[in-house]
């Protein structure tokens, strides 16, 4: 049976419309599983802090859906690429009990200032959480300088592939470039269309932000059995990827 891993704006959407959180049940009463990214988490913590009390009804139904799937939480883009690769490789310390963690926060919390003032219990690893959405842009703003300075580069010297292989290096050993385009060609193509995008003049810093949470779902595509699930259209960005047989739009769950 199917295993989706649903974008941020797929969730976002189960917390406004019923139908949706209904469309989602069904799929896995016939048979489907549900798979959660740590980046779209991170996205959803964004936003519930930004929402405040306002929306803390509607965000805290998205975390009650999340906390019920805990199990399913995969591991960040690094690890995972590292595993496949047969590089391991992290460079966080947060762990899955530290991710569970932060969906409970906002799942056993009544209210929007009792989920803030969960960040000081014994034990708590996100005692910066009320300052997420700062942290969130730092880290996409740092993500799109390095994706405009390499489109400030001749069109010949950007070898993406190659720079992720470099990260990964091990004893001097990096992983095969060919390899890894062949594992990730979803990703990869993605962010050589943004570099693209971003020669030609787009401002994806100002006008696509979740540009760079898209990226980071792509590269779970290496698992042939996980599909991304979404009500965005990638098919101008992803043309060649045998993966982009995967990127289904959530009308068709």
């Amino acid at each position: 049976m199917p295993t989706y891993l649903p974008d941020t704006n797929v969730l976002i959407d189960l917390g406004r419309d019923p139908a949706v959180q209904t469309k989602l049940e069904n799929a896995e009463q016939s048979g489907a599983k549900f798979v959660i990214a740590p980046s779209v988490m991170t996205e959803l913590t964004v936003g519930v802090v930004k929402g405040s009390a306002g929306c803390f009804g509607q965000n805290k139904k998205i975390f009650t859906w999340l906390q019920t799937r805990s199990d399913a939480i995969l591991e960040p883009p690094r690890p995972f690429i590292g595993k496949i690769l047969g590089f391991p490789s992290k460079w966080s310390q947060v762990e899955k009990h530290h991710r569970v963690q932060r969906v409970e926060m906002v799942a056993k919390s009544q209210t929007f200032d009792e989920f803030l003032k969960r960040k000081n219990d014994a034990g708590n690893v996100w005692s910066d959480i009320d300052k997420a959405p700062q942290i969130h842009a730092d880290k996409v703003d740092k993500e799109f300088t390095e994706m405009e300075n390499l489109a400030k580069s001749p069109q010949s010297t950007v070898d993406v592939v190659g720079m992720f292989c470099k990260t990964f290096a091990l004893e001097g050993v990096c992983p095969d470039p060919k390899l890894f385009r062949q594992h990730f060609s979803a990703a990869v193509e993605y962010v050589e269309a943004s570099i693209a995008k971003i020669r030609a003049g787009a401002n994806p810093r100002k006008n696509d932000r979740g540009r760079y949470g898209d990226f980071q779902l792509f590269f779970y595509l290496a698992d042939p059995n996980i599909s991304l699930l979404t009500s965005e259209d990638f098919s101008d960005d992803i043309k060649q990827s045998p993966q982009r047989k995967r990127i289904v739009g959530f009308d068709a769950l």
